[in-house]
C-alpha cells in the first residue's frame, strides 16, 4: 500500500486539496456488508477505488459523506425521494 498520508506531509494544503476534491466528485455510496458488518463503499469501480485510498489512508469517510451531505443544497426533489 502506498502511504500518501505519510509522502504528502510537507504539503498539507495539497493533500487536503486532493482529498477535499475525492469527497465532492464521486457519487458512491457507503452501505454495510452484512458478512462483516463493516461499512464499505459501492458504486463505480473507479471512484470506488478512490473511496477505497481514503480510508487506507486514514479518512473518516462515512462521517465525511454524512456531513457534504448534510449542508448540500436540495436543487430538485423527485416525489419517491
Amino acid at each position: 500500500m502506498f502511504d500518501f498520508r505519510n509522502k504528502m506531509q510537507q504539503f498539507p494544503l495539497l493533500m487536503n486539496l486532493i482529498f477535499e476534491n475525492m469527497y465532492c466528485n464521486t457519487d458512491v455510496r457507503m452501505e454495510v456488508n452484512n458478512a462483516t458488518k463493516r461499512y464499505e463503499p459501492k458504486g463505480q469501480s473507479v471512484e470506488v477505488g478512490l473511496i477505497k485510498f481514503l480510508i487506507d489512508n486514514g479518512e473518516d469517510v462515512l462521517n465525511t459523506f454524512i456531513e457534504r451531505n448534510k449542508n448540500l443544497k436540495c436543487v430538485t426533489q423527485l416525489p419517491f425521494d
